[in-house]
């Protein structure tokens, strides 16, 4: 059976893509710092209660290898947001948000791919629209996400030569039960930001998860070092 580990895939867009690889038989691996929504998932996920951004060396990724053997793909998709300038930023804010979105994503990275030089395999960086166009009030954001796509086309070169793929993707507005709360206090906004997106209407959590799960697959077996919007094409339009 297939494994696959997720961060964060017990909430959010993350219980999306666990529900992807478990509806096509993937070992479910979630790892996050609570259990949030985790029992929504049921037969084959299993849980791995864990501070990704204390643990430094990503011991973590190592005990799941440990005990399921070969990791089929990699998603890193936990990360924090920040909606403030840069001026108003501390530094404390500033060392949360680079712990949990950059740090805490590279050090998973670089172990996976030390685990996997014989066996190869994919890692999945969960990016946003923030590491392509910059957000209002959302420096610390924005900043993290602009260097995980950087991380990623790192990996991608350096992994290369072990038969590890790494890829990136970066959703744009989705519609969530967290957006839909945001934006309904602003519905201005709202209007504002579907007449930018060609199709006029926001994305699913689904969408993202599909495109993940392709990323992670061999159906993508020659994509390596991308980061795929997904957006509606937000980034691009008008």
């Amino acid at each position: 059976m297939s494994v696959v580990v997720i961060t964060g895939g017990n909430k959010g867009l993350g219980l999306s893509q666990s529900r992807r690889f478990l509806d096509a038989g993937y070992a479910v691996h979630v790892v996050a710092r609570s259990r949030a929504n985790f029992d929504e998932l049921g037969q084959g996920a299993v849980f791995h209660e864990c501070d990704i951004a204390a643990d430094k060396n990503a011991d973590w990724l190592g005990n799941i290898h440990a005990a399921a053997g070969p990791i089929s793909a990699l998603v890193n998709n936990a990360g924090v947001h920040l909606k403030k300038p840069v001026w108003d930023v501390s530094a404390d804010e500033l060392e949360n948000v680079l712990s949990i979105n950059v740090k805490a994503m590279f050090a998973a990275s670089g172990r996976y791919v030390a685990l996997h030089r014989e066996t190869g395999g994919a890692i999945v960086n969960v990016a946003s629209m923030g590491g392509i166009i910059a957000l209002p009030s959302a420096a610390a954001y924005v900043t993290a996400k602009t260097a995980v796509v950087g991380l990623t086309r790192s990996v991608a070169v350096d992994a290369a030569q072990f038969g590890i793929r790494c890829n990136a993707v970066s959703p744009g507005f989705i519609d969530t039960d967290m957006t839909r709360a945001v934006l309904a206090k602003d519905p201005a906004r709202r209007d504002k930001i579907e007449g930018r997106i060609p199709s006029h209407k926001f994305g699913s959590p689904e969408n993202v998860a599909d495109s993940i799960f392709y990323l992670a697959s061999d159906q993508a077996a020659y994509v390596n070092g991308v980061n795929l919007p997904v957006d509606g094409g937000y980034a691009i339009g008008f």
